[in-house]
């Protein structure tokens, strides 16, 4: 009995010990690990965007957009990643766009699809199909006539795969001019007073704009009803967070989303008339 106990203890110690040199080596490692990662995934980024010499990371909502910038600070467009459901298991795509909406690049970042036929997507003819391709160009050749891709041999699903991942992408870079049009919209603003109108909650919402110097001085509704619970909430709220932020990506008030989005959109619709 008294060997059983010590032998217990000895697997106990020498556990610990296991677990302590795997803690320190993890410690140790981690940060290597982490840069080579980053490295990586700079490369990456570069290689679909080749027009980029550096990366700026937006967050939109949960989803990561790296804005590229050429040496001139100019921007060249956009990087994004997804993942789309391939024959075996998901497959991550890292996909570069330009300002164009032109696919600038397609690089497979992960894949575990069948050897020989489906892992053929990480060859560069494949990826090169999509360059220079627009929205309406993404199915295969033998299904569209407007149709650019060619699919792997005796990998369908695996090709498909990837053309609904690249599709999904042209959602998200639709979405990032979405949030561009919403940041940088008054940069095309000339001075005025500007009318607009939204879909509300109850009915339509009127708002006035006034610009001056490329900047938004004073918002007004003119005409509006909703539910004064709600509508006392969002008056004093998003008019002022436009005014202090000077743009128009501002959040919903709670509980009052469609009477929020009219008013953005009667902002956002006033704003428009001003377009130089």
């Amino acid at each position: 009995m008294k060997r059983i106990i010590i032998k217990g203890l000895l697997l106990t110690v020498v556990a610990s010990l296991a677990a302590w040199a795997l803690s320190i080596t993890y410690k140790n490692t981690k940060p290597r690990i982490d840069a080579y990662a980053e490295q990586e995934a700079r490369k990456a980024r570069k290689e679909v965007l080749p027009e980029a010499s550096k990366f700026e990371l937006v967050n939109i909502g949960e989803q990561e957009y790296f804005i590229g910038y050429d040496e001139k600070g100019k921007r060249v467009g956009v990087s994004i990643s997804t993942k789309t459901q391939g024959y075996s298991a998901p497959i991550e795509m890292l996909m570069g766009f330009n300002m164009k909406g032109e696919i600038t690049g397609l690089k497979i970042l992960n894949q575990i699809e069948t050897p020989g036929l489906g892992s053929k997507i990480m060859e560069g003819w494949f990826s090169k199909q999509f360059i220079k391709l627009k929205a309406e160009n993404l199915s295969f050749a033998k299904e569209d006539p407007q149709g650019k891709i060619e699919a792997v041999t005796a990998a369908t699903i695996s090709s498909r795969a990837v053309l609904k991942g690249a599709k999904k992408l042209f959602g998200l870079y639709g979405d990032f001019l979405g949030y561009l049009k919403k940041t940088e919209i008054l940069k095309y603003i000339r001075d005025g007073i500007y009318t607009g109108e939204g879909k509300g909650f109850s009915g339509p919402i009127i708002a006035r704009v006034t610009v001056q110097n490329h900047q938004i001085i004073k918002i007004a509704v003119l005409e509006q009803q909703e539910v004064i619970e709600y509508w006392s909430k969002i008056i004093e709220k998003i008019p002022q967070e436009i005014l202090e932020k000077q743009n128009i990506d501002v959040d919903m008030v709670s509980g009052a989303t469609y009477s929020s989005k009219g008013l953005i959109e009667a902002i956002t619709n006033a704003l428009e008339k001003g377009i130089e």
